[in-house]
């Protein structure tokens, strides 16, 4: 009985230590063309969410776009009736967040940046529409074979210390024009507070979702919480009354 009592106390601790995961899909709580202007609250992290390169918009600000007729992005004069969007409806939900903005050259994409008030280990997302509506175009209007979409990690708030990097490259001749998706994961070598997915304004608009990361453990040394100090009382209690049992067992047998 006393050994049953002290593994359940090892399985509730075991079970009760927190994975620390987050997850970011802007399905709840959004609405179409609304600015993510704040850090998002996933419980155990603080994430805030920014854009910047050199077509980078005048708030450097990234928005929710709608999935679906009317599209608030992936739509350009290029092609503004396609509706070609199945694979993100599939993927994505019905919201996602978007970098596509109109400046007095056109439309283009900026890179992101995503800062966390509390280190990470890894951190995945989803890339929608990675190409540039109508066919990518070089600096010389050559149409490009491939296009990299590149996700770093870093340690420092400078952006100094590369701890992890991913990238993938699509060739941008079969790549759908639009209502495509692509997969990026990175793992941390050390603990990262900022991350960069940069994807060199070769498009515009690349949709991004289905963010999730994990949160670094917890101290080595953390100060028990309420719950972990009732399951250490518990295995205290069931060893000190073991040892009570054992020592009048060993007395009779005397």
């Amino acid at each position: 009985m006393i050994r049953i009592l002290m593994l359940v106390t090892v399985v509730l601790a075991v079970c009760g230590v927190d994975a620390r995961a987050g997850f970011i899909d802007f399905d709840s709580g959004y609405v179409d063309l609304e600015t993510i202007d704040s850090p998002i609250d996933t419980g155990d992290n603080l994430v805030t969410m920014t854009t910047y390169g050199p077509a980078a918009n005048p708030s450097g600000l990234p928005y929710i776009a709608a999935v679906g007729l009317p599209r608030s992005a992936f739509t350009t004069s290029f092609n503004p009736d396609l509706t070609n969007d199945d694979v993100i409806n599939g993927r994505g939900g019905s919201f996602f967040m978007t970098d596509e903005h109109v400046t007095d050259t056109g439309i283009y994409a900026s890179n992101y940046l995503f800062e966390f008030a509390n280190g990470i280990t890894e951190l995945s997302l989803d890339i929608f529409d990675f190409r540039i509506d109508g066919g990518a175009q070089g600096t010389s209007n050559a149409p490009l074979d491939s296009a990299t979409a590149t996700l770093t990690l870093f340690a420092d708030q400078a952006m100094t210390n590369i701890v992890g990097m991913s990238s993938l490259t699509v060739n941008m001749q079969t790549q759908p024009i639009d209502g495509n998706w692509e997969f990026l994961q990175v793992f941390a070598a050390g603990v990262a507070v900022k991350a960069v997915l940069e994807l060199g304004d070769l498009d515009r608009g690349v949709g991004v979702d289905n963010i999730g990361f994990v949160t670094q453990p917890p101290p080595v040394n953390p100060v028990p919480e309420p719950s972990a100090i009732v399951l250490l009382g518990i295995g205290g209690i069931s060893l000190a009354l073991f040892g009570c049992l054992r020592r009048r067992h060993l007395a009779r047998l005397a």
